[in-house]
């Protein structure tokens, strides 16, 4: 998995707080503090080198795998990490897809497509975090049985409505001025630059507004492009750079502030950026994307245009901050919903269980 995913850091600290020994074996570099007593298997120590390192890595993992003899192997992500699975030859062997991985099948790489299939194929259970996914797998002819929804799930203690906004606010030096945040990474996947492009748009029919731009998993060239829409139009001093936040409680604030969110990618799975801000009450402009229907009602529980589409953008964001009451409305509903539908404990316990029923049938 990535060590550097907060997914796989509460995946993680899940199962060690609940007795587990867990060994993680990276794909990236450790750019942030993992959990205690976890054991860590860094392949970039080994070769960083795209062009041959899936060879390299794949004899390190086979190692690392029989040096251990885990009860488990479970790939984050059914490329590379399930590549590097299914390499191992080991079992029980479980993959998560995320989303992105699956939708590189419908690309022209044929030596993902070959990879990605083999490793779902020889997965003992393949894990989708969104319905929409699940049947995209099957239809690519994995066995239906396999397959196990299993959301990745919020921390609902966490993410929740804020007790006093304006507290918040006057904490973070935000003022009462309207707050719209952009919580995707600065990756070409999720349209910044169409949000670089309403901004404009926008800040002329409410010139006090502030945006709060996430900026981890930066792309460096797509944020300078950024930063210069941004200049170009001379709305600078309406825009923030928040950089990458290690915390969920840190997080949770950011949402809880702002008035409303964007998220506009070309292709999703179920993103857990969008389940936690809808938690916090935060409503949520979002790209019409069909793995959003089972979670998002269109017009009451968040608002649907089409992905990189500005002039709709503009409108949805000028729309949603004339309309307190709505704002409130669709945020109490967002957050309800999200809250008993996505409560993490749950969908680890759930996951859990599976672990216990492969190791018993493995014994």
């Amino acid at each position: 998995a990535n060590p550097n995913s907060a997914h796989t850091r509460r995946w993680i600290t899940y199962f060690i707080k609940n007795g587990h020994e867990v060994h993680l074996i990276g794909e990236h570099k450790p750019s942030s503090t993992l959990p205690e007593d976890l054991i860590l298997h860094d392949l970039t120590v080994t070769t960083n080198a795209k062009k041959y390192r899936y060879v390299r890595w794949g004899l390190e993992v086979r190692r690392i795998i029989k040096n251990i003899q885990p009860d488990i192997l479970h790939a984050l992500g059914a490329v590379s990490a399930g590549w590097l699975g299914y390499f191992s030859g080991f079992h029980p062997f479980i993959t998560t897809v995320l989303g992105s991985d699956v939708n590189l099948l419908s690309k022209k790489n044929f030596f993902f497509q070959i990879l990605t299939l083999t490793s779902l194929q020889h997965s003992d259970f393949v894990f989708c975090v969104s319905n929409d996914l699940a049947q995209k797998v099957e239809f690519y002819g994995i066995k239906k049985e396999k397959i196990k929804v299993i959301y990745l799930g919020i921390d609902a203690e966490i993410f929740c409505p804020p007790t006093d906004k304006l507290e918040l606010r006057q904490r973070y030096g935000m003022g009462t001025n309207p707050i719209v945040i952009s919580i995707r990474a600065m990756n070409w996947i999720y349209n910044p630059l169409a949000i670089a492009k309403a901004i404009p748009i926008v800040a002329r029919q409410l010139p006090d507004i502030k945006f709060l731009v996430f900026t981890y998993n930066k792309d460096e060239a797509l944020l300078n492009e950024f930063k210069e829409l941004i200049s170009q139009s001379n709305t600078a001093a309406s825009v923030e750079y928040i950089d990458e936040i290690s915390d969920d409680r840190s997080l949770s604030e950011y949402y809880q502030l702002a008035d409303l969110a964007i998220s506009i990618p070309t292709y999703d799975g179920t993103p857990n950026s969008v389940m936690e801000c809808m938690a916090c009450g935060t409503p949520v402009i979002l790209s019409n994307l069909p793995t959003l229907l089972e979670w998002v009602t269109p017009n009451e529980t968040g608002i649907f245009i089409p992905h990189g589409n500005i002039h709709a953008l503009s409108e949805a964001i000028i729309y949603l901050l004339t309309n307190p009451s709505l704002r409130e409305e669709m945020g109490y509903e967002a957050s309800t919903n999200i809250r008993q539908r996505m409560d993490r404990r749950f969908w680890m316990s759930y996951s859990e269980n599976i672990y216990q029923q492969l190791i018993e049938k493995k014994t």
